[in-house]
C-alpha cells in the first residue's frame, strides 16, 4: 500500500469516528480510580495520625503517600500476562521491600539504621520510643526525637501493608485483600482518634463514609449508576449523623482508649510492700483509673506502717483502728474532700483514694477502712467500669502552719510511727532484731521513746543512717524543718534515679552510702526511716502519682501503670498526715507534687522524659536533630489535593508508557515510524485523512519545517519502497522533527514534541 493515510489507519469500533482518540479500557479505568480512592483514604487516615504530634512534618507525609501510590501502581502493572509468573512474583516482593525501605526513609529514619549491624540499636531505640509514647499526652510536645519518630513510623507501618493488600494482583476479583486493606486503613484512622479526639467527629465520619463507599464501589461503578449510588450514600449519611451524635458520649461501649500495643487486657495487679530490687511491676502504659477531684493528689492504695529490719511493709497493727482515729482532734473541715474513681485496668481489692478516707460509697460492696488510710473491699476484685466515691480528709496546710504545728506535742498514740525493727548481732555470731521506739521528746511529745534506742541504732547495720539523721536534725527548732532537710538531702545531686539498683543485704543503708541510686522505694523508705530515727511520726504510702489531667474533662486525671509510686506521709499535730515526696523528678510517674507539702499540691509539674537507652552502639543523640525534628512544617489543606493531582499525572504517564510498549510489540518498526510521523503532522495542523502520501508529507514538512525535518519522511519513504541501502530515520532526523514540532506548538511545544516524538529508537 503506497498511501500514507491508508498505511496508518487503525481498526475502530462501529459508530466511533476514525480520528477519535483512544480512551482507557475498563481495566485501566478501574485501576486509575482504585489508585485515586486509595490515596484519598490513606491520606485521610495519615493526616489524622500525624495530628498526634505537634508540628507534624507535612512534607514527609506527602512523600510517603507518593511512594505508596507509585508502589501500588507498580504492583498492579506486574499483572501483565507477558511477565512469567515466577518473575512477576519476584518483582512484587522486591516492590514491597522497596516500599518498606523508602517508607522508613521518607518518615525520617536515618539510613544507617537499615544496615544489619545497626538493627539491634534500632530495635532498642524503637522500644525506648514505644515506652515513652505510651506514657505521653497528645498531641505529643516532647523533645525526645525517638518518641516522635516512633509515632511517625506508624505511617509506613500501616500504609505499606495496606498498599500491598490493595494492589497485589490476585486471581478473580481480589475483593478479600482489598477489603483487608480497607480494614487496615480504618484501624489506622481509629488509632488516631483513640489518642486524640478532634472536634467535628461527626463531620469527619461523614467524609470517612464517602471515602469507604468510593473505595468499595467507585472503581467498578457504571456511569449511569453513579447518581443513584451517590443518592444512596448521602441518604445513609444523613440518617447516621444524628444517630452518631446521640450515641457520642464520654463513656463508650468499648474501652478503646486503653488498647495498647504492649497493653495487658487482663488488668494490672500490684503487690505494694517494698522489695528494693529492680522494677518488675507492669510498665506498658495501661490506663488503670480515671480520678475526679478538685485538684491533683497522690492516690493512695496502701500504707506501709512497719519496717522489719530490711523492708517496709504493711502489718495488721492498724486494721482494728477506725477511720477517724488518726484525724486530729479538731480537723479543718475545709480539708474534707470527695474523690470519684472509675476503674479502667486496675485489679485487686484495694480501694484507691487519697489522704485518710472516712467513707466509701460504691458498687464494690462492703469495705474496710483502716485508720492508716488503707481501704480494702471484702470478697471483691475491681473490674473495668466500676465507679465509687471516697470521702476523705486531705490536709492542705501552709508552710507557716506546718512550722507552728512542729512546735507542739504529738498525741501519745502516734508514737507507734516512731518504731523501727533493727538487726542486732547476738553472741555466737547470729543475728536477731530489736523493736525500738525513738524518743520524740525533742518535739515536745508527751510520750517517751526507748532509752536504749540510740545505742541499738549505733550497733546496728544502720549506724551511719542514724548519725546522718541526727546530723540533719541538729540545730533545728521544728519537726517541719527536719522533714524539709531530709527531703532536700535526698532530692539532690547526691542521688540519681535508677530502676535497676544493685540487690543488697541492707538496701536502704547501701542506697544512702554506697550505691547512691534507686527509685521511689529507696527514696521514700530512706526518708521515712530517718524521720523515725529523729522521733518524727512517719510512714510510707504506696499507690499512684496524680497522673495526667484530661483536657476535655476538667478535674479528671488519667492514671496509668507508669504512675505507680511510693512517697512519705508525716504526721503534724492539729493538721494530720501530710504528703512529702523525696524522689527526683526523673521518674516514670507522669506527675509529681512540686513541693514536699500538700500545701503546694496545686503546683503539679510534669517530669522530664525518660532517658534514652544507654550502652548502645548508636546512642539516642544520633537521631536528635535529624529524625523527627528534620521537618518542622505543618500539614496544609492543599497538600492532599496536590498529592492526588501528582498521583493522577503519574498514573496517566504510566498508562501511556505501558500502551506505547504494547504497541511496539504489535507493530513493525516502519509502522511505528509512520504512526509517529502522522502524529507530528497532526500536531503541526496538517490534515492526514485525505490520501496524504509519504511524498506529500515530505513536501509539507519541507515547507513548514525545513529540509532537515523533511528528511525523516524521505528516509521512511525509501525504506518502505525497499530501495537498496535505505534505513529508518535515526536519532538525527528524529531530533530535527522534534525541534520543528516544538517551534510550531509554542509555548508548550517542547512537551508536545517529547510526547509525540520521544527520544527512543525503534
Amino acid at each position: 500500500m503506497t498511501g500514507f493515510a491508508a498505511r496508518f489507519e487503525t481498526p475502530v469500533r462501529p459508530g466511533v469516528p476514525a480520528n477519535a482518540k483512544p480512551v482507557l479500557n475498563e481495566e485501566q479505568k478501574e485501576l486509575a480510580l482504585r489508585l485515586i480512592t486509595f490515596v484519598a483514604l490513606a491520606g485521610f487516615a495519615l493526616l489524622h495520625w500525624y495530628s498526634v504530634v505537634i508540628h507534624p512534618p507535612g512534607g514527609r507525609a506527602l512523600e510517603l503517600l507518593l511512594i505508596c501510590a507509585a508502589g501500588g501502581l507498580a504492583l498492579a502493572l506486574t499483572a501483565s500476562p507477558r511477565l512469567p509468573v515466577p518473575v512477576a512474583r519476584t518483582i512484587r516482593v522486591l516492590i514491597v521491600l522497596a516500599l518498606v525501605v523508602l517508607g522508613l526513609l521518607a518518615t525520617g529514619l536515618p539510613v544507617h539504621y537499615l544496615k544489619p549491624r545497626h538493627w539491634g540499636a534500632f530495635g532498642d531505640h524503637l522500644g525506648h520510643g514505644l515506652r515513652l509514647v505510651q506514657a505521653a499526652t497528645y498531641p505529643y510536645t516532647g523533645d525526645d526525637s525517638w518518641a516522635r519518630l516512633t509515632l511517625l513510623l506508624a505511617g509506613p507501618a500501616f500504609l505499606v501493608p495496606a498498599t500491598a493488600l490493595a494492589f497485589w494482583p490476585v486471581k478473580g476479583s481480589g475483593r478479600l485483600p482489598r477489603g483487608l486493606a480497607l480494614v487496615v486503613l480504618i484501624v489506622f484512622y481509629g488509632m488516631a482518634l483513640a489518642e486524640r479526639s478532634p472536634k467535628g467527629q461527626v463531620g469527619r465520619g461523614f467524609v470517612l463514609l464517602l471515602l469507604i463507599a468510593a473505595w468499595l464501589w467507585l472503581p467498578r461503578l457504571k456511569a449511569h449508576d453513579l447518581g443513584a449510588a451517590s443518592f444512596g450514600v448521602l441518604t445513609v449519611a444523613l440518617v447516621a449523623m444524628p444517630v452518631a451524635a446521640t450515641l457520642d458520649s464520654s463513656t463508650g461501649w468499648l474501652n478503646y482508649r486503653n488498647w495498647r500495643l504492649l497493653g495487658d487486657t487482663a488488668g494490672v495487679t500490684y503487690r505494694w510492700n517494698h522489695s528494693y530490687g529492680p522494677i518488675t511491676w507492669p510498665r506498658r502504659g495501661t490506663t488503670l483509673l480515671y480520678v475526679q477531684a478538685n485538684r491533683p493528689y497522690y492516690w493512695k492504695a496502701e500504707t506501709l506502717n512497719d519496717f522489719n529490719g530490711v523492708d517496709w511493709l504493711r502489718t495488721s497493727a492498724n486494721t482494728s483502728v477506725g477511720a477517724a482515729s488518726e484525724l486530729p482532734p479538731a480537723p479543718n473541715h475545709k480539708w474534707f474532700q470527695q474523690v470519684k474513681v472509675t476503674v479502667a485496668g486496675l485489679r485487686g481489692d484495694q480501694i484507691i483514694g487519697a489522704g485518710t478516707p472516712q467513707s466509701v460509697s460504691s458498687s464494690v460492696g462492703d469495705t474496710e477502712l483502716s485508720g492508716d488510710g488503707t481501704v480494702t473491699a471484702f470478697g471483691h476484685t475491681l473490674r473495668d467500669g466500676e465507679n465509687y466515691a471516697v470521702n476523705t480528709y486531705v490536709p492542705e496546710p501552709t508552710r507557716a502552719q506546718l512550722r507552728v504545728s512542729g512546735l507542739g506535742s504529738y498525741e501519745g498514740y502516734f508514737g507507734i510511727y516512731t518504731k523501727l525493727e533493727l538487726p542486732m548481732k547476738v553472741p555466737g555470731g547470729g543475728r536477731t532484731t530489736e523493736l525500738v521506739r525513738f524518743d520524740p521528746g525533742l518535739w515536745g511529745s508527751s510520750d517517751e521513746g526507748d532509752p536504749v534506742a540510740p545505742r541499738i541504732a549505733q550497733a546496728s547495720p544502720y549506724a551511719r543512717m542514724y548519725r546522718l539523721a541526727q546530723h540533719l536534725a541538729a540545730g533545728v527548732s521544728s519537726s517541719y524543718e527536719v522533714v524539709r532537710r531530709v527531703e532536700s538531702y535526698l532530692d539532690s545531686n547526691r542521688f540519681s534515679y535508677d530502676e535497676r539498683p544493685p540487690v543488697r543485704k541492707y538496701p536502704l543503708e547501701s542506697f544512702l552510702f554506697q550505691d547512691h541510686r534507686g527509685y521511689c522505694q529507696q527514696f521514700s523508705g530512706a526518708m521515712a526511716m530517718m524521720l523515725r530515727m529523729d522521733g518524727i511520726p512517719a510512714r510510707v504510702a504506696t499507690g499512684f502519682a496524680p497522673g495526667e489531667p484530661q483536657p476535655d474533662a476538667p478535674g479528671v486525671y488519667r492514671v496509668r501503670d507508669f504512675d505507680a509510686h511510693s512517697w512519705v506521709e508525716v504526721y503534724f499535730t492539729g493538721i494530720g498526715w501530710v504528703t512529702f515526696d523525696p524522689t527526683p523528678a526523673l521518674s516514670p510517674a507522669s506527675t509529681q507534687i512540686a513541693d514536699g507539702s500538700a500545701a503546694s499540691v496545686t503546683d503539679a509539674r510534669k517530669i522530664s522524659q525518660l532517658p534514652g537507652p544507654k550502652g548502645l552502639g548508636d546512642t539516642a543523640s544520633t537521631v536528635t536533630g535529624t529524625a523527627a525534628k528534620s521537618s518542622g512544617s505543618t500539614l496544609s489543606w492543599w497538600m492532599l489535593p496536590a498529592a492526588l493531582a501528582v498521583i493522577l499525572v503519574l498514573g496517566l504517564v504510566a498508562w501511556r508508557v505501558r500502551r506505547a510498549l504494547a504497541r511496539r510489540r504489535v507493530l513493525a518498526p516502519d509502522e511505528l515510524a509512520i504512526e509517529e510521523l502522522r502524529a507530528a503532522l497532526v500536531a503541526m495542523g496538517a490534515r492526514t485523512d485525505r490520501g496524504l502520501t509519504l511524498t506529500a508529507a515530505e513536501r509539507l514538512l519541507t515547507r513548514r519545517a525545513g529540509p532537515e525535518a523533511a528528511r525523516y519522511a524521505t528516509l521512511l519513504r525509501d525504506y518502505r519502497y525497499g530501495l537498496p541501502g535505505a534505513t529508518l530515520p535515526g536519532s538525527h532526523e528524529r531530533r530535527a522533527l522534534r525541534r520543528a514540532l516544538a517551534r510550531a506548538r509554542r509555548p508548550f511545544g517542547v512537551l508536545r514534541a517529547l510526547r509525540t516524538v520521544p527520544p527512543l529508537h525503534f
